[in-house]
């Protein structure tokens, strides 16, 4: 995964345009999930949510303007800055905490459980290894049994990738959650329900799971 300071400049300059479509406004599969009534502050308890890898906060603010209390969590003390002056534009601040941490902690500090709601966006597909593990484990801490969790991940094989591609992960950069990782992260305590946006052939996924134990 990319040092801090990748993350930071990216932020600073502009992710919009550097970087694989961040900072363009809440998620619209966590918009039409919370339209339509499937992830509603009546629906999910508690009614707090935890946005792990949060960046500039958009989904965290989003929801928080919908009812829920909110915290975002992100290693990029940039991204963190400008989430928290959206929030306070936008009248916010008593119901979002944004937190500069490493969503690969097995704890962070003032980010205490449980939430009803569990976002990783993003972000899983940035990191290798153990560092997935450690996100699967720390979304188990944060949550309850009949806690939702919405992921949003570059999906595919790594072997199917194209060699090299301008237009997301390749076989040169194979950022990408497998079908086989998602059961292996969460299967066990989740049960997992692929969103029909975005579809297949873009080369990405939505998963809006719900903890079983």
């Amino acid at each position: 995964m990319p040092g801090r300071w990748a993350y930071n400049i990216l932020y600073r300059v502009g992710a919009a345009r550097l970087s694989r479509g961040w900072d363009k406004g809440p998620g619209p599969e966590i918009v039409e999930l919370a339209e339509s009534g499937r992830l509603s502050p009546g629906l999910v308890t508690p009614p707090r949510v935890v946005d792990l890898g949060c960046g500039t906060g958009a989904n965290v603010n989003y929801l928080a303007e919908r009812g829920f209390d909110a915290v975002g969590v992100d290693f990029s003390t940039v991204a963190i800055e400008r989430a928290r002056a959206d929030a306070e534009q936008k009248g916010l601040s008593d119901r979002t905490t944004f937190v500069v941490g490493d969503v690969t902690a097995e704890r962070i500090e003032g980010v205490e459980g449980p939430f009803g709601l569990a976002i990783v966006y993003n972000t899983l597909q940035d990191l290798l290894g153990e560092d997935r593990v450690a996100v699967a484990s720390l979304v188990r801490a944060l949550t309850l049994p009949g806690s939702f969790v919405v992921l949003w991940c570059w999906y595919g094989e790594p072997s199917e990738l194209p060699l090299f591609t301008f237009n997301g992960p390749s076989r040169l950069m194979p950022f990408v959650v497998s079908a086989k990782d998602v059961d292996e992260l969460f299967g066990r305590h989740f049960s997992i329900e692929r969103l029909p946006d975005p579809r297949p052939e873009t080369g990405k996924a939505c998963f809006l799971m719900r903890r079983a134990r």
